[in-house]
């Protein structure tokens, strides 16, 4: 189990979004090829004269990474629904700024406006954690 700080403040619920979302941004597409491509069906063999020694290193979510991620996917679920669009949009699949955030939002009158909102939404959140328990969240 993870241990998070009782009360839930905004500040922490963000940091626990922005984990999530390079969590998120790690896992695997949950599509998988529909049929077997070409090069898949024959064995092809390196010649090992050009081995590659300096391959880019794979990166694997921590235990309390995917835990911190599963937190936050079962607490977004009890937002209403404006409120579950403005984190997603700005966590997923990669952490925006609120500048990105005003371009995505035509109605919307400044990156301060989009701010404030998200905020609320961590704060409505913060409220509903702390009434019922983290516990509830960390199933």
């Amino acid at each position: 189990m993870i241990e998070i700080g009782t009360p839930l403040l905004p500040d922490n619920l963000d940091r626990l979004f922005q984990i999530s979302s390079f969590v998120d941004s790690k896992l695997p597409s949950p599509r998988k090829p529909v049929a077997a491509l070409n090069f898949n069906l024959f064995e092809i063999v390196p010649d090992p004269k050009y081995k590659d020694n300096g391959g880019r290193m794979r990166i694997i979510p921590t235990a309390r990474q995917l835990s911190i991620y599963t937190f936050t996917l079962n607490l977004v679920a009890k937002a209403s629904k404006e409120d579950r669009e403005l984190i997603f949009l700005k966590n997923y699949p990669r952490v925006r700024s609120y500048r990105d955030l005003k371009r995505m939002y035509l109605d919307e009158a400044s990156h301060e406006t989009l701010r404030q909102k998200y905020y609320r939404a961590l704060g409505n959140l913060c409220v509903i954690v702390n009434t019922e328990g983290i516990k509830e969240y960390l199933k």
